[in-house]
C-alpha cells in the first residue's frame, strides 16, 4: 500500500476508535484517563488528515499543522498515563510543545519539503512516548490490581519511544532519503505500526478506564469526600483488625473520639460552606499530623474516631495538641472565630473490644464537653 492510502487508513481507524472509545469508555465512566485518550485519538485523526494534504498547494500549511497535532496527541497520551496515579497538568500546558513543532516546520520551507521541521517533530514524539512509558511504570507499582493492563500499555509506549528514537537518529544521521530511514523508519512503516498499535492500545485502555472508574467508586465508598478520612462504616470494619495487629505486635496505641465544638452553631450562623471548610481543615490536620500509620474515620457529622500509635497517654496528648494546633492555624471563620475540638482519649488494651473502646472514648469526650470543651480528657 502507498503512503497516502496508509495515512487515509490511519485516519479512518483513528476516527472509528475515537467514536467507539468515547461512546463505550469515556461517556459511561468520565475517567480522566479515558478523557485524555479520547483527546489523543482526536488529535491523531487531525494529524493524519493534515498529512493527506502533502503534494498539494495546502502542504505548506497542513504539513506543520500535522506535526503539531501528532505531538499534541502523543502529549495527551502521556497526560492520560500520568492521570493514573497523579493529577495530569491542566490542558493549556498541552500547547507549548505542539506550537514548537508547528513553528519548526513553518520556518523550514514546508511547501517544498514534507519533512520540514522533521528533527524537532521526531524528537518531541520520542520524548512524550518515553514519558508515557515512565508514567505507566510508576502506575504499575502504585496500583498492582491494574498491573497487567498497565504493563501492556507501558510496553507499547516503550516500543513507540524506541521506534521514534530510531527515527530521530537515522533522520539526523542520513536524512529522510537514506535507505535505512526510508525502509525502516519512513512514513509507510510508521503509519502501519501506528495502525496496529492504536487498535491494540485502545482496547486495553477501554478495559483500564473501566477499572479506573470502578476504583474511583470504591474509593468514594471507602473514604469521606469532604475530609479524606475513612467513612464510619469502613472505620468500624477495619478497626478490630488494626487493634488486633497492634496488640499482637505489642505496639502501644491510642483511640480518640474527637468532636468539633459548637459545629451546629457554625452551620446555623455562618452557613454550611463554613462548616464544610472547618471539616476539610480538620481532615487535613488529622492526616498530616497522625500520618499513614493511623486509622482515622469520620463517624458522622462532626464526630471522628482516631486510632494511632503513641508510647503512652502523655505522648498521645502531645500528638493531639499538635493536631489541634495545626487545625486551628489553617482555618478562621468569617466572623473571626477559630473552631475548637473536644477529645476523649483511651489506650487500647488486650481483651477490650473496639466497641468498648469507642464507648469509653465517647464517654471521655462527653466529659470534655461538659468540662468546658476545647480539651482532651482521658477515659
Amino acid at each position: 500500500m502507498d503512503v497516502v492510502t496508509l495515512r487515509l487508513t490511519l485516519a479512518v481507524v483513528s476516527g472509528v476508535l475515537l467514536v467507539l472509545f468515547y461512546v463505550a469508555a469515556y461517556r459511561p465512566t468520565r475517567a480522566p484517563f479515558s478523557g485524555w485518550w479520547t483527546v489523543s485519538l482526536m488529535l491523531f485523526v487531525l494529524g493524519s488528515l493534515c498529512y493527506l494534504g502533502n503534494g498539494t498547494d495546502a502542504q505548506a500549511v497542513l504539513n506543520p499543522l500535522g506535526n503539531g497535532f501528532g505531538v499534541a496527541g502523543t502529549e495527551a497520551a502521556w497526560y492520560g498515563a500520568r492521570s493514573l496515579h497523579v493529577h495530569a497538568p491542566r490542558w493549556p500546558w498541552l500547547l507549548p510543545a505542539p506550537l514548537v513543532a508547528v513553528a519548526a516546520g513553518a520556518v523550514d520551507h514546508p511547501g517544498n519539503d514534507v519533512w520540514a521541521g522533521g528533527f524537532v517533530y521526531l524528537l518531541l514524539m520520542t520524548v512524550f512516548f518515553g514519558l508515557a512509558c515512565a508514567e505507566l511504570a510508576v502506575a504499575i507499582h502504585r496500583d498492582p490490581e491494574q498491573a497487567s493492563l498497565t504493563r501492556a500499555l507501558g510496553i507499547v509506549s516503550g516500543v513507540l519511544a524506541a521506534f521514534y528514537a530510531g527515527r530521530t537518529l537515522t533522520f539526523e544521521a542520513g536524512g529522510p532519503d537514506s535507505v535505512l530511514f526510508r525502509d525502516g523508519f519512513g512514513s509507510a512503516p510508521t503509519t502501519l505500526l501506528l495502525i496496529v498499535l492504536l487498535v491494540t492500545v485502545s482496547f486495553s485502555m477501554s478495559s483500564l478506564s473501566t477499572q479506573q472508574r470502578l476504583g474511583d467508586l470504591r474509593r468514594r465508598a471507602t473514604y469521606d469526600g469532604l475530609t479524606g478520612l475513612l467513612r464510619g462504616q469502613e472505620f468500624r470494619a477495619r478497626a478490630p483488625r488494626e487493634v488486633a495487629a497492634l496488640i499482637a505486635a505489642r505496639q502501644p496505641a491510642m483511640l480518640a473520639m474527637a468532636d468539633l465544638d459548637h459545629f451546629k452553631k457554625i452551620n446555623d450562623q455562618l452557613g454550611h460552606a463554613a462548616g464544610d471548610m472547618a471539616l476539610r481543615a480538620f481532615g487535613r490536620a488529622v492526616r498530616s499530623t497522625l500520618g499513614p500509620d493511623a486509622l482515622c474515620g469520620r463517624l458522622g457529622g462532626e464526630e471522628f474516631a482516631l486510632l494511632f500509635p503513641a508510647r503512652n497517654l502523655a505522648d498521645a496528648e502531645r500528638i493531639l495538641a499538635t493536631m489541634t494546633a495545626t487545625f486551628q492555624r489553617s482555618v478562621r471563620l468569617s466572623d473571626g472565630r477559630i473552631p475548637t475540638v473536644s477529645i476523649g482519649l483511651v489506650p487500647i488494651m488486650p481483651g477490650v473490644s473496639v466497641q468498648e473502646l469507642l464507648a469509653r472514648a465517647d464517654n471521655a469526650l462527653y466529659r470534655a464537653k461538659d468540662g468546658g470543651r476545647s480539651r482532651v480528657v482521658r477515659g
